[in-house]
């Protein structure tokens, strides 16, 4: 049964937004294997400035810094524009991200603030959308020093990154790393 030509864009388009958000979440935890299960495989190519290797290479070593120098990471998402041609696909998606750098020698802690666009290449491999190419595109970014957090002591639910996360459990993402 053939679907609906547009039947098939909104699932195309969701699949592939989907595929997106899984990705950033993956990064914001520090979850490798979910991070690497986003791209097509060794054939696939990330190129995030000082890091350019392939998906799963990317994912490990992103992953790592994550959890290494950031005491939290945190990807917003914003419009897409996706062309899907077959069994292949092109979109740019705008993303602000947040990296909480704990203090270093004296220093205060830093939030790092990058706004950009990760700019996509992806192919439909057995069903499923996967990243083939992508390049990230910094607009700007903004490093400034944390001087206050009001909110830390306002009794929020700590983050964590692992499988225990609060957001995690509910939605049922398996911590795979």
């Amino acid at each position: 049964m053939t679907l609906d030509p547009r039947l098939q864009e909104l699932l195309d388009h969701h699949e592939i937004r989907k595929l997106l958000a899984e990705y950033c979440h993956a990064c914001d935890r520090g979850d490798e294997a979910m991070m690497a299960a986003c791209y097509t495989g060794e054939d696939s190519w990330d190129d995030h400035g000082t890091v350019k290797a392939s998906g799963p290479e990317y994912a490990r070593i992103m992953t790592g810094r994550v959890l290494q120098n950031t005491e939290a990471a945190s990807h917003i998402l914003g419009q897409t524009l996706i062309r899907v041609n077959g069994e292949t696909a092109a979109a740019e998606t705008f993303f602000v991200a947040f990296f909480r750098l704990p203090d270093a020698e004296g220093e205060a802690p830093r939030m790092n603030q990058l706004i950009g666009r990760f700019v996509d290449r992806l192919e439909r491999i057995e069903g499923q959308w996967k990243i083939r190419k992508r390049t990230c595109v910094r607009d700007t970014s903004l490093t400034q020093p944390i001087t206050r957090d009001d909110y830390a002591a306002f009794g929020f639910v700590a983050a964590r990154r692992d499988g225990d996360d609060l957001g995690a459990k509910l939605i049922g993402l398996a911590h795979r790393s």
